[in-house]
This record gives C-alpha cells, structure tokens and sequence, in this order.
C-alpha cells in the first residue's frame, strides 16, 4: 500500500547539488544523510490487518495480561486504518506505570509483532531537544535527530518511536527537551516537519506511531499530557508473574538449545512460587533466571530452592538488587 509522500525528491536531490563539494565536511554530512532519505522516499505503509496478525496481538494481550486496555485500543485503531485504507500510524501512546511493569519490553514486543521499525530513545537525563528534533546546523558537530535518522532508514512511513522514561527529562538553561514533541504530534505540523541539522529538507513524520513511557506523568506539562492516550498500566498479580516467569524460562532454553539439551524442562512449581514471593516486579527476571540456569548446569539441571538465596546475594553484592 503507497503512503502519501514521504520527501519531495526533486528538492532533495537540488539541496543535495547545490552543495556540491564548496564544503568537503558539510558534502560528507549531506551525502550521509540525504541519500538515505532519496532512497527510502518512496514509503508504504506497515502495520496492516490481517488474521495473522490478529492472532499475534491475542498471544501478546496472553503474554502482557497488564497491557490489555493497550492492545484493545490498538486493535480498534487497526481497524479504522483498515477501513481507512493504510496501515497503523500516529498513535500517541503514554504508558504509565511502576517500574518493572514490563512497559519497555511491551513496547518492543508490539512494535515485533506490527512488523514495524522500532527506536528506544532513554529520556532520562535529556536536557536539550537535539537528541529528538537534530541539533542547529551551524554547529561544527551537528546531527539529526532520532525522528529524521529513523525515517532516513525505514521502508515504511509509520515506524514506532518510544520515548523511553519521558518523565525523567530536565530543562537545561531554559531549553525544554521536549519542544519538538509540540510539533510532531499535531499531524498538521509533522507532515512539513524540519530536523534542526538539515532546516531546508521538510519531510512528512505525520504517520509516525508514539510510544512513551513514565513512571509519573504529574511533572508533564498539561498541553503535552493532552497530545497522548493515556493508559494506567498495573503490577502483575502473583498468577501472572508466575506465567511469566515460566515463559521466560521456556523462552531463555528456547533461545539456547545447547543449554535446554541440559536442564529440566520445566520449573518446578515450588520454585516458581518461591521465586514469585521474592520479587517486587517483572524487572530483571531473565537475568535472574539466567543466574540459576548457571548454578543448576552444575547440578543436573535441576534448580533448587537453595540457589534462590545464593542468587539475591550476588545480585545484590553488583548493586542490582532483587526485583
């Protein structure tokens, strides 16, 4: 399915002239970055609905029990898309929640299963916007942002792009890291939208999927909370952290078939229980679980009640924690 027009190429490939070799470093930089961009100008769109797909989103909804109301709204806006004639785009999803709810691992997992490009920005600690909108074109060290370098590269015109811990960003000196999103999530602006290292190319990101998340959205400001759908995403209860856990570990021998040859194929049931009472969240399971794996392989295979310990005392000896 042709998306609407992504660039106009005529004016892509003049810019890309017109630079000609007056400035050998700015030459390198226009020739990195706007071929891609002439390349991959002629986008489709992704994310369309099928039954193959409708199953995917009903084991993610089994796999991710927290993120039901999520995958409902996504089924119902794939839906209008179908019947609009193109495939998902500018959702503008905020998932809010404590940490260890899975919501980075959901993200990625749908994006997986919608078949789309997907780019993890880390908030935490953004001061300035360059990392989002590009920085200004007069710096000697310019660079665009992750909207224009994941567009230059994608086949299709609605990729996702999450915004990972977007409460955790700072002003610095008065600039707001956020101040593009302004832009890019009124569909109007986005569709002529400008990366500060290339202000001449407008390309259309209007059909771009948001993904952000946060733990507590109070410090957003309201005219940016407005922009996104909104959805309160719980802890796991004690059944569906057990689910969990035993899928992890199923998924980690699966991933490791020289190591599945050598341990049991399930856990034992008491350990899963055990293991469920010791965590606050899902954060960290396949690392934890890795960390017995380890000690069992010297034991048969078998995990034992008494590796559990043994494992809270080394996470907690490298500061991890165990959660």
């Amino acid at each position: 399915m042709q998306a609407p027009e992504f660039v106009n190429v005529r004016e892509l490939i003049g810019i890309k002239n017109r630079i000609g070799s007056s400035d050998k470093d700015d030459a390198q930089r226009h020739k990195r970055w706007l071929t891609p961009l002439i390349q991959h100008a002629a986008k489709g769109f992704g994310a369309q609905r099928n039954e193959a797909l409708d199953v995917a989103l009903d084991q993610l909804a089994q796999d991710h029990p927290n993120f039901a109301d999520v995958i409902g709204w996504i089924e119902a806006e794939l839906g209008f898309a179908t019947a609009a004639g193109h495939g998902l785009d500018f959702q503008r999803i905020l998932l809010v929640g404590p940490a260890g709810t899975g919501k980075t691992t959901f993200c990625l997992e749908l994006a997986k299963v919608l078949g789309l490009p997907v780019e993890v920005v880390a908030m935490n600690n953004r001061q300035t916007g360059a990392f989002l909108g590009g920085s200004e074109a007069y710096w000697g060290n310019t660079q665009p942002g992750a909207v224009f370098k994941l567009l230059a590269h994608s086949p299709v015109i609605n990729p996702v792009l999450v915004l990972d811990e977007i409460d955790k960003t700072s002003a610095y000196h008065g600039y707001d890291p956020l101040a593009s999103l302004y832009t890019l999530m009124e569909r109007r602006t986005a569709e002529q939208f400008a990366d500060a290292s290339f202000p001449d190319v407008r390309f259309n990101a209007a059909h771009v999927n948001w993904i952000a998340t946060a733990n507590d959205i109070a410090g957003l400001s309201t005219p940016l909370r407005s922009r996104f759908n909104v959805f309160q995403i719980r802890s796991l209860h004690d059944d569906e952290m057990a689910a969990l856990v035993g899928r992890m570990y199923d998924r980690l021998l699966d991933e490791h078939p020289a190591v599945r040859s050598l341990m049991a194929p399930v856990l034992p049931e008491a350990i899963v229980g055990e293991l469920v009472a010791g965590l606050e969240s899902g954060r960290d399971v396949d690392r934890l679980l890795r960390m017995m794996v380890g000690r069992a392989l010297g034991n048969g295979g078998q995990i034992t009640a008494a590796m559990i310990p043994e494992v809270k005392q080394e996470r907690a000896g490298t500061r991890m924690g165990f959660v």
